[in-house]
């Protein structure tokens, strides 16, 4: 038995790259299979990631792009293992073969990157095809193309088994194509010692306190109370991923196993991403969110299930408030256990026919 990963395996993008990794490590470790990821990227998303945060007016945001650039190329020729390809290429039918789609917002039809791309809703494989945790992204009803959603329902109900990471994509699917789905956690709430597995982490961090920012979605006023909050405490003001011109230190060239020492250690949480909340709440971090409206769809689920929509950044929010973690980790665990079995299950049943 083999299985297939098709993701966005190869960005640049910390989340991205991790979530991946996780799946990967799991299910080898799960299953005692042979995993890898399927080699296809879109090349505008190769371009999005890759070349267009080299491509800056600022000489000095260049070179630090290009520091990202070669600092994350290494690592993904030791982790990740996979060099990507271009070409979309069908798949030759193996009965030993399992695919899973996702995590991540495969699904997210009218991103405005690469728009639809049939790969990712498994068009020219036919083989036994699952999603995990995959999403529509920031998708909507409106200016929707005919044809366009009736071949993804005709290719997703190919799909044996299928789960996603959040209500919109679940709604998605039931209201446009009838489909029911579950949804499970990210990938990266699939291991519990990724500090055991990922021993090569060189990188130090500051010998003083201090808050991390990852994200750049923060308007003037946000930016004023996070600076004024770190003033009052005596934290460093530490941006990583992304240049913010108000932090105390950027680094851009932390690679992803470093991201994660970062996270672990820092004294209060500021972010706009993803996997910028994921990854606080797994680590048990104090931490404040804005909503990019880009990716507003992809939390709901995750903030309302644990009772984290008051971790929103607003003027009037006292910033000692604390996190209930005995809830939420409960929580967490109980998700867990029925993410691990929806796996359990899609290879039970591959492995009956």
């Amino acid at each position: 038995m083999n299985i297939s990963i098709h993701t966005f395996f190869y960005g640049n993008n910390y989340g991205a790259l991790l979530q991946s990794l996780f799946l990967k490590i799991y299910l080898e470790k799960q299953f005692n299979v042979n995993v890898y990821f399927d080699k296809y990227q879109p090349s505008q998303f190769l371009f999005r990631e890759e070349i267009k945060p080299i491509i800056k007016k600022n000489i000095l945001h260049s070179y630090l792009g290009i520091k990202k650039f070669f600092k994350l190329r290494e690592w993904k020729k030791k982790y990740i293992k996979s060099f990507p390809s271009k070409k979309f290429a069908p798949s030759d039918y193996d009965k030993n073969l399992l695919s899973i789609y996702g995590s991540d917002e495969v699904w997210n039809f009218d991103n405005p990157f690469f728009g639809f791309d049939p790969f990712f809703f498994g068009r020219s494989n036919k083989n036994f095809k699952t999603s995990y945790a995959a999403s529509f992204g920031n998708i909507s009803v409106s200016n929707l193309n005919y044809d366009i959603l009736n071949e993804i329902e005709n290719l997703l109900k190919s799909f044996k088994f299928i789960s996603v990471r959040d209500f919109n994509s679940q709604n998605f699917l039931k209201n446009k194509f009838n489909i029911s789905s579950e949804i499970v956690l990210d990938p990266i709430f699939l291991i519990d010692n990724e500090f055991e597995i990922f021993t090569e982490i060189n990188k130090k961090i500051p010998e003083k306190k201090y808050c991390l920012i990852y994200g750049k979605y923060f308007s003037k006023e946000e930016i004023k109370k996070i600076i004024e909050l770190c003033k009052n405490k005596n934290l460093l003001i530490l941006s990583i991923g992304y240049h913010n011109e108000w932090a105390d230190l950027n680094i851009l060239d932390a690679d992803p196993f470093e991201f994660l020492k970062f996270l672990k250690f820092s004294d209060i949480i500021f972010t706009s991403m993803f996997h910028g909340i994921q990854f606080a709440v797994k680590y048990n971090k104090k931490f404040w969110y804005t909503i990019d409206p880009y990716r507003k769809n992809k939390l709901d689920f995750f903030l309302k299930f644990l009772n984290l929509e008051n971790r929103i950044l607003k003027p009037t929010i006292n910033y000692d408030d604390v996190i209930d973690y005995s809830f939420i980790n409960t929580e967490i665990q109980k998700k867990k256990i029925q993410s691990r079995k929806f796996i359990i299950n899609i290879v039970k049943n591959f492995k009956s026919i």
